[in-house]
């Protein structure tokens, strides 16, 4: 699964640097998501830097939908996709985060914005 990191920060990142690059960047797609993990990856990660234990468990779409109704057969269909194809492949309509410079390290990545969440009091 294609994951984006912290959304308050990597968005404008992206943006600035489109803004910067100017005409090699008209016209052409950016993507913010520059980490591909597992759910399994994921649940990992918040692990380690929560210090709390997490098990992924897959669930059936309709458990799902019995569970949380349309709103959960919704967000397990997305989920579904976002195993089943890359709609974020990259092609020559693309242009890649080092086309645009932007360094890796500005970027905050999954881990960090699980870091962040956890400073902000998130799972006590």
């Amino acid at each position: 699964m294609l994951v984006a990191g912290d959304m308050t920060v990597n968005p404008g990142i992206w943006v600035r640097q489109a803004l910067a690059t100017g005409d090699k960047a008209y016209g052409r797609y950016a993507n913010v998501a520059l980490e591909k993990l597992t759910f399994q990856e994921m649940v990992h990660v918040w692990s380690e830097v929560t210090g709390k234990s997490c098990v992924f468990a897959e669930i059936s779409m309709e458990t799902v939908t019995k569970l949380y109704g349309d709103m959960g057969n919704e967000l397990a269909k997305q989920f579904k996709y976002g195993e089943a194809c890359d709609p974020w492949e990259v092609t020559e309509e693309f242009i890649s985060p080092e086309e645009l410079g932007i360094e890796p390290g500005e970027v905050v990545g999954f881990k960090g914005t699980i870091e962040g969440l956890k400073a902000a009091g998130f799972w006590a």
